[in-house]
């Protein structure tokens, strides 16, 4: 026990920045999952689509 976290006191940062960009990462498409919801919903898009045209971000 002593062993892994000696382990972990020299390498936290191998071990802290890789965590930190795969939360960062989940974080930021949770995000856009959720703005997706909102996608021409705004005033600024609130028109109807034509057919066959695509949304206006995505």
């Amino acid at each position: 026990m002593a062993n892994l976290l000696q382990i972990v006191c020299d390498h936290w940062v191998h071990i802290l920045v890789p965590m930190g960009f795969v939360f960062g990462c989940y974080l930021d498409r949770k995000n856009n999952e959720k703005l997706t919801a909102f996608r021409n919903k705004s005033i600024l898009f609130k028109r109807e689509l034509r057919p066959n045209e695509e949304v206006t971000w995505k």
